[in-house]
């Protein structure tokens, strides 16, 4: 019986097109990521790494496209009160901006934002482990949009004649 079910749950997913990320196929040999130091250039040169071919320069050379981070916010708004004026609710905000040059410094990916929300609970008493909470939360969006940003990167076709 279990066997079947362990069959039946391949063919369930196999049928339904999931499949394992893999590789990305980034379209050009390498990139060089500004500013360098910045939590999400951290986070796309781990990916771009370990999930491509592609090398990522220490700084722009010759041969190496640019992708320039132009802005990262985060931001916190009150959603919600408790009858007391307590804060019962906040929404955690995360902002990206960016573009793609090419090595002779045209624009590749026009600039580009990317705009992430996640809902956090908010209790008085519990102030170090939400903060904790947050933290975490912001470290998810900005890993979140390190993914969206090399799935673009990925699908950008290069003109031969540039």
């Amino acid at each position: 019986m279990r066997r079947l079910l362990a069959i039946f749950l391949l063919l369930t997913l196999a049928s339904c097109g999931f499949h394992l990320r893999g590789e990305q196929k980034l379209p050009f040999e390498s990139i060089a990521i500004s500013p360098e130091e910045s939590q999400l250039a951290l986070a796309l040169t781990r990916l771009i790494r370990e999930g491509s071919e592609a090398r990522v320069a220490g700084a722009p050379d010759k041969v190496s496209y640019r992708l320039q981070i132009l802005s990262e916010v985060n931001d916190r708004i009150i959603l919600s009160l408790d009858a007391t004026g307590q804060v019962r609710e906040y929404q955690l905000r995360y902002k990206v901006a960016f573009r793609l040059l090419d090595p002779k410094g045209e624009v590749v990916i026009p600039r580009s934002e990317l705009f992430l929300t996640r809902l956090m609970s908010y209790d008085i008493s519990e102030i170090l482990a939400k903060e904790s909470e947050a933290s975490l939360l912001y470290r998810n969006m900005r890993q979140d949009a390190a993914d969206q940003i090399v799935r673009r990167l990925a699908a950008v076709r290069l003109d031969e004649n540039r």
